[in-house]
C-alpha cells in the first residue's frame, strides 16, 4: 500500500510540474537561448523520472515491490554522483564563465545551473545503473 501510495504522489507532482510547465511556456513570449535550452533540460528530466515511475507503477501491478535492494543501492549511487556534481558545478560554472567571458556570473544562474546539472547526473547514473544492473 505504502508502494502505491509514492507512485500515485509521484504521478501527481509529474503532472503538475508539466502543467507548470505549460503555462510558463504559454505566458513566456519571446524566449532566449538559455531559457530554451534550462527547459529543454527540464523536460528531459521530467520525462526520465516519468520512466522511473512507470518501471515502479509496473512493479506494483506484478505484485512485486515498487524498489528491490539493488534499486535502492542504484538510488544511493545515483544520488551521490549527483550530490558531487552539485559541489563541482557551484564551484566550477562561475569560475568557468569568468574565465570564458570575464564576467561574474549572477547568483540565481548559479543555483539554476546547480540544479539542473545534479538533477541530469542523478537520471543519468539512475537509468545507466539500472540499465547494466549494477
Amino acid at each position: 500500500m505504502k508502494d502505491k501510495i509514492g507512485v500515485v504522489l509521484a504521478l501527481l507532482i509529474t503532472i503538475l510540474v508539466l502543467l507548470t510547465l505549460a503555462v510558463y511556456i504559454m505566458n513566456a513570449g519571446t524566449m532566449e537561448l538559455t531559457e530554451l535550452l534550462s527547459l529543454a533540460i527540464v523536460i528531459v528530466l521530467v520525462l526520465a523520472a516519468t520512466y522511473i515511475i512507470w518501471n515502479r507503477a509496473k512493479n506494483i501491478r506484478k505484485g512485486l515491490p515498487a524498489k528491490d535492494e539493488r534499486l535502492i543501492n542504484i538510488n544511493y549511487k545515483a544520488g551521490y554522483y549527483g550530490f558531487i556534481a552539485a559541489i563541482w558545478s557551484a564551484v566550477g560554472a562561475p569560475v568557468v564563465y569568468d574565465i570564458l567571458f570575464n564576467h561574474e556570473l549572477e547568483g540565481h544562474l548559479v543555483t539554476a545551473i546547480v540544479v539542473l546539472i545534479s538533477g541530469f547526473i542523478f537520471v543519468v547514473s539512475y537509468l545507466y545503473l539500472a540499465w547494466k544492473g549494477k
